[in-house]
Order: C-alpha cells, then structure tokens, then sequence
C-alpha cells in the first residue's frame, strides 16, 4: 500500500522522471478512496504516467493552472480515462502530494546517511542541508504552493496529519539529530536555535513559492549562498561556506533524478 509519510525527491531537468524509486512508488496500490485499483499491468502503467505527468507539470505550474485535460494530454489519452484512474483531480492532488513526500524523505534519508556527513565541519553541513532543502522546493514548487494554501483551510488536528506537516516536523527534528553529533550542539538552547533556523529556512522558501517576491528567486544560484550565509550567521557559524552548484551535487547522489 502506497502509505503517506514524511519522504523527500529530485528530478531532470525539471521532469525527474530517472529515479527507479519514484517509478515504484508511482507504480503501487493506492488507496481505494483516492483511486480505482489497475485490474491489468495497462491500467497500472496508465496510474503511473498520469502521476509522473503531474510532477512534470507541476514542477513550472502552479497546481490551480493545470487542468485535468493537461495532465491527460501529457501523456496521449482522454479526460475520461484520467477519471477511470483518479476519483477526482483533488484525489490526485492527495496522491501527488503523498508521493512527493515520499519521494523527499528518501532523499532525506539518503543524505543524512552518505559518508560525508562524518567529516564535514558545522559550517559546511548547514550549506550541504540548506541545499537539499531549496532544490526540494525549487522542483516541487508549484505542488508547495497548492498544499501550503490548502493548509490554511484545515483545522490544526487535520493539518498536523498532512504529508506536507509531517515532513516538515520530520526534517526539522533530522537537522537537530545531525546537528547533535558535533561539538556545542546538544541541549535545549542548541535545539530551540536549530528549530528557528529551520523555520527561518522554510519561511523563505514557502514565500517564496507562494509569492516570488524577489529580488533572488528559487533559481537564482546567489539564493543560496545569501540563505547558507544568513543561516550560518545566526547560528553563529563564522567559517566561511561556499555552496557547490546545486546540479554538480546532486549528480554526486546516488537516486537523484536530476
């Protein structure tokens, strides 16, 4: 069963369509309120196209600007065999956003875990991880936004339960664990500054999603380096910290997509 939990992706060239893992999390059983179970290997490739179609669509489009004849377009067939899959575009919205947020906690994971994160400094860890994090939204951006609004109309109980919600709580609480493995950075006054941090982090990017003020925006390569230089010096980080192109590193990560 396809289950809704904390997870993170990549893509290429804005499609991220390459990784193994995403063409089997696209390709599971999903939850029978959201979609109709593929009786035949065809409707189970049918569900996969049409979810991959959506991650493409949305990596450039806001999620209120793609129609459901977009998404069937994309990958050749009606609108009426996109509903013999999906309930209703806002189910496929639910497993979008679900396989997203898979997809995202796997890449989490794969980072927090890669051998180079026992050797790097704090200073050259915060740049590694507010990497991560902005090529995150920079990929999903329009997906961000739909869940981010979507927020707002939700009671707390009901918003603490989304993929969007549990992923955020999941990261933070992973920058505090890795953060906790070097020298001055345990305890209470540690953590209460590693959880603004991550908050500082995050309301930038979602504003930035949600709104694109400017003047740097999500693909500017000078967001980065003001973001690791902001974050470093609140967190009292004074070694300097020169990010690496976000494309260089991630072709360095094993699964990534882009």
């Amino acid at each position: 069963m396809f289950s809704f939990v904390d997870r993170e992706p990549a893509p290429t060239g804005g499609s991220g369509m390459n990784n193994p893992q995403l063409h089997a999390l696209a390709a599971a059983d999903l939850p029978e309120r959201l979609a109709a179970p593929p009786r035949q290997q065809r409707g189970r490739d049918r569900q996969q196209a049409l979810l991959e179609a959506g991650l493409r669509l949305t990596a450039t489009r806001n999620w209120a600007d793609v129609t459901v004849g977009d998404i069937a377009t994309a990958i050749g067939c009606s609108t009426g065999t996109f509903y013999t899959r999906f309930h209703t575009k806002d189910a496929y919205f639910d497993v979008l956003l679900g396989l997203v947020a898979e997809l995202m906690q796997q890449r989490a994971d794969a980072f927090y875990a890669a051998p180079e994160r026992r050797t790097e400094t704090a200073t050259e860890f915060v740049a590694a991880w507010v990497g991560l994090v902005l090529h995150s939204f920079s990929v999903h951006r329009g997906l961000y936004a739909a869940a981010v609004l979507d927020l707002r109309r939700l009671a707390p109980e009901a918003a603490a339960a989304t993929p969007l919600v549990r992923m955020r709580d999941r990261s933070r609480e992973q920058l505090v664990e890795a953060m906790a493995r070097r020298p001055g950075w345990r305890g209470a006054v540690a953590r209460a500054r590693l959880h603004f941090a991550h908050q500082m982090l995050q309301g930038v990017l979602i504003n930035a999603v949600l709104t694109d003020p400017g003047p740097l925006h999500l693909d500017d390569p000078a967001l980065e380096h003001q973001l690791v230089a902001a974050l470093c010096g609140y967190l009292g980080l004074h070694e300097q910290a020169t990010p690496r192109p976000r494309r260089a590193r991630l072709r360095n990560h094993e699964g990534d997509e882009r």
